[in-house]
């Protein structure tokens, strides 16, 4: 099935670049969409069986597929919008078409990749395809960005690759092990040289924080989600942030089976306060509303690592956690890509009085922060509750109660930044005549922020035993 995929989305990427012509271009587009759906319900029909050698339609890879696909239509509809609004040639448009769907392609392949190797390779595809769409807009900030983000996160995954090659020296130690595949290692990893893999999940942290945007490598992602089109900065905050989240997921998988496993907790509990607390610090001082909203993928990011360095019940909410922000913050940088189209800019001093001049869109920033500030009803409420949770049952209480403070002071500026966009109308602020809105933008919104708050109040039954099924092997 996945070959069926692959050799599609490649087929249809070079369609794309060749017929330049409208009408064809919506047809393929339709077709890859339709294609990624089948591909995820054909997944969840034949739950962890093998696709081949080196793929696995395991839990966690249909749970993070199954946030693509939903993002995938939210996100080719306002990517349409985004490029009717800016007037981009056909040529421009193709080029932009082709590249989002061979990085959707890109990340499946990391998905469901059982092959460390294979997960490795497809991480690498995503770098390349999505650095094409950060310089979309061809401007000088772009270029700066666009080569920031192939060169850092390019030498993040030849550590990462470093770690991988770790793994495979404590491999080679195990008898009667000969290969990378990940449910071989997962049930081998108990005899494995502890040394070694400590060293790996070291690594594997280092390089894929890069593209989860956690401590150390997190700048280059902020960047990006700078100068990339909205609904490319939607994609990287949260369908490509879970590709660094499952790299550095799968070698916590081996690491839980060995002694180690209290010590990478603690590795990993420091990188995510550390990851709250420069987002805090950096959210005081930040003055543009995309930089200041990847700061904030960059906090829930830190969440999901305290939650997997918690264990128990912290396990289920890590996943849980990363479902609900994915919706929130695809919601979010649809909803500012429209804040732009009334402002032309991103700067927080520039925006204002919004309430008034897109009461819809108003609404959607309300709902927006009560979502990400983690409020009732949001189901991040209920995500993080759990998270505190198990981090209290385990008295981690200095590092519970540091989080909580941290995480007050970001939701004390992010309220104040939006507050400026819904309600500033004071000095040396004009505002904008004869503005134009869709409304229809918001709808996808709207769907998103409902869908965040019945999964965390009433998640169905079927998500509950894939996460279950994805944590299992850590219980």
């Amino acid at each position: 099935m996945l070959i069926v995929y692959f050799l599609s989305a490649f087929a249809i990427s070079g369609a794309l670049l060749c017929l330049r012509n409208r009408v064809i271009q919506l047809l393929f587009i339709l077709l890859f969409l339709a294609e990624q759906t089948v591909l995820t319900v054909y997944a969840f029909c034949h739950l962890n069986e093998k696709d081949s050698v080196y793929f696995t339609f395991d839990s966690i890879g249909i749970i993070l597929s199954s946030i693509l696909t939903l993002l995938g239509y939210a996100t080719f509809y306002h990517s349409y919008l985004y490029l009717k609004r800016h007037s981009d040639t056909q040529r421009s448009q193709s080029i932009y078409y082709a590249a989002l769907i061979m990085l959707s392609a890109s990340m499946n392949g990391a998905y469901f990749s059982e092959h460390l190797g294979t997960f490795w390779t497809s991480m690498e595809a995503t770098t390349l395809c999505v650095s094409v769409l950060i310089y979309h807009e061809r401007t000088p900030v772009a270029l700066e960005a666009t080569w920031k983000y192939v060169f850092i996160c390019s030498v993040g995954i030849s550590i990462a690759l470093v770690g991988i090659l770790s793994i495979s020296v404590a491999v080679i130690s195990k008898e009667g092990l000969t290969d990378l595949h990940l449910s071989n290692i997962v049930a081998h990893a108990q005899g494995m040289n502890t040394e070694w893999i400590k060293i790996a999940f070291v690594l594997a942290l280092t390089g894929f924080s890069a593209k989860m945007g956690l401590f150390p490598l997190y700048a280059v992602c902020v960047d990006a989600h700078t100068v990339a089109p909205s609904p490319i900065s939607a994609f990287i905050s949260t369908t490509l942030m879970n590709v660094g989240f499952l790299g550095i997921f799968r070698m916590y998988t081996i690491i839980a089976q060995t002694d180690a496993l209290p010590w990478a907790n603690r590795v990993l509990m420091i990188a995510g306060i550390l990851s709250i607390t420069l987002a805090a610090v950096q959210l005081l001082r930040i003055k543009h509303f995309k930089r200041a909203f990847a700061f904030s993928s960059m906090e829930h990011m830190g969440i999901v690592a305290l939650a997997l360095s918690a264990g128990g019940i912290g396990y289920y909410a890590a996943i849980l956690h990363i479902v609900l922000h994915s919706f929130a913050k695809a919601g979010l940088f649809y909803q500012i890509g429209q804040v732009y189209s009334v402002y032309n800019s991103y700067l927080i001093k520039d925006c204002g009085n919004y309430m008034k001049l897109n009461p819809v869109g108003a609404i959607v920033v309300i709902l927006t922060f009560i979502c990400v500030t983690a409020i009732p009803p949001s189901g991040l409420f209920v995500s993080e509750f759990m998270v505190f949770k198990s981090l209290f049952a385990g008295d981690n209480y200095y590092i519970a109660i540091a989080a909580l403070f941290l995480l007050t002071v970001i939701m004390f500026v992010i309220g104040k930044n939006f507050l400026h966009l819904l309600y500033y109308n004071g000095d040396g602020f004009t505002t904008p005549q004869s503005v134009k809105v869709n409304t229809s933008e918001t709808v996808s919104q709207f769907v998103l922020f409902g869908l965040i708050i019945y999964l965390g109040v009433n998640p169905p039954e079927f998500l509950s035993d894939l996460i279950k099924g994805a944590t299992a092997v850590l219980q």
